[in-house]
């Protein structure tokens, strides 16, 4: 089943299954499928009663079975919603599913079950079988993620144009979260209208102005003068310095594995730095080709990562669009460069937590000493 079809059975309350299995990496999506359920299933005043949540972490409530088998005074579905599930241990994972599949699943119960892990939830699938349905969630590829912007708008009682759509991503990202609130805004305040790029402009231009991620991106382009500016002019407005210098140390660390495993493995990542290089050329370029062009190469590093190890897919991101579009920065360093960097970013760290130097001139200095190369 796939989420556009279970969307409809909630929205005509008709549930197929007792058990549903929430697979694929997406937990915003995730989540806001399961949040529907509660609306279109469970009056308000029952919801206190009905609706359960657990975040497995390692271990699973055993209250939970309890209140699966436990006495309802009301005639609404009970929602149980299990996240995580691939964090337990196989053993736990086993009795607990063991229970259910011998007891049986009781009437008007739902049981929804998360997991980011492919085998754990085939391994749900097939305990379950007939009483099951798997849906997996995926952040939509950037030439689709316009769509569903659209899509999401028009939900909330307001059309956004193409163009406008666009201008949102390119100013938000890919954090569908982030995007979904940023819709319900601009919804709200464009009630039956269409929102076009003004509205975006006005709405949201403000969060690219003297971010975090603008001093980011002036580091990783190599610009000493606009890091230098831009890290004064945030710690001007209250940001603190150690903030910056963990998301700062964080990118350096990312760009530094990226060179790690292009490296030790270039089979792996060739084609993948390929396509980096090429989105490099045109990062900078805001005109429609350009833009249809970056949307294109985003989704085929997307499409090519289906073909990469999981463990390397996941330390790097590569479904993650606002990561993907992070790495081409890589390409700004050489490995050697990055090598030879490491003792001083070390040092900095370590002076950081001592609190034995000004943590401005800490950032200042490591700025100049890793762009002066």
């Amino acid at each position: 089943m796939d989420a556009e079809t279970l969307e409809k059975l909630i929205k005509n309350g008709k549930p197929a299954n007792p058990v549903y299995i929430f697979g694929g990496p997406e937990v915003f999506l995730k989540n806001k499928m399961f949040a529907l359920m509660i609306n279109k299933l469970v009056p308000p005043e029952e919801r206190q009663e009905n609706v359960f949540k657990c975040i497995c972490s390692g271990k699973v409530k055993s209250e939970i079975l309890d209140s699966i088998y436990g006495f309802s005074f009301n005639l609404s579905p009970k929602l149980f919603y299990i996240q995580d599930f691939e964090s337990l241990p196989t053993k736990q994972r086993k009795e607990f599913t063991d229970t259910l599949h011998e007891n049986g699943i009781p009437p008007n119960t739902i049981i929804i079950f998360t997991s980011s892990d492919q085998r754990t939830s085939n391994e749900l699938a097939t305990k379950f079988k007939q009483q099951a349905d798997k849906i997996d969630f995926w952040t939509p590829f950037a030439n689709k993620l316009p769509s569903w912007v659209k899509s999401e708008m028009s939900n909330q009682g307001a059309e956004i144009t193409s163009d406008a759509a666009d201008l949102l991503i390119e100013l938000l990202g890919s954090d569908l979260s982030i995007l979904y609130q940023e819709i319900t805004k601009l919804a709200l305040a464009n009630k039956g209208k269409i929102i076009n790029l003004p509205e975006v402009k006005k709405s949201v231009s403000y969060q690219k102005q003297n971010s975090i991620y603008d001093f980011l991106n002036a580091f990783t382009s190599r610009d000493i003068k606009s890091s230098v500016k831009s890290l004064e002019s945030l710690i001007k407005r209250g940001e603190a310095p150690q903030k910056l210098w963990f998301m700062l140390s964080k990118q350096v660390r990312e760009i530094r594995l990226f060179h790690d495993i292009s490296k030790d493995r270039p089979d792996i990542l060739a084609e993948i730095k390929r396509y980096l290089t090429q989105y490099s050329a045109i990062a900078n370029r805001t005109d429609y080709k350009s833009n249809q062009e970056k949307k294109e190469i985003l989704a085929t590093i997307q499409e090519k990562s289906e073909e990469i190890p999981e463990t390397i897919v996941k330390s790097l991101g590569l479904r993650n669009q606002t990561k993907i579009k992070s790495l081409h920065y890589a390409l700004n360093f050489k490995h050697s460069e990055l090598i030879k960097l490491w003792p001083e970013l070390l040092k900095t760290d370590l002076d950081m937590k001592s609190g034995t130097t000004d943590p401005a001139t800490l950032l200042t200095t490591f700025i100049h000493k890793s762009l002066s190369a």
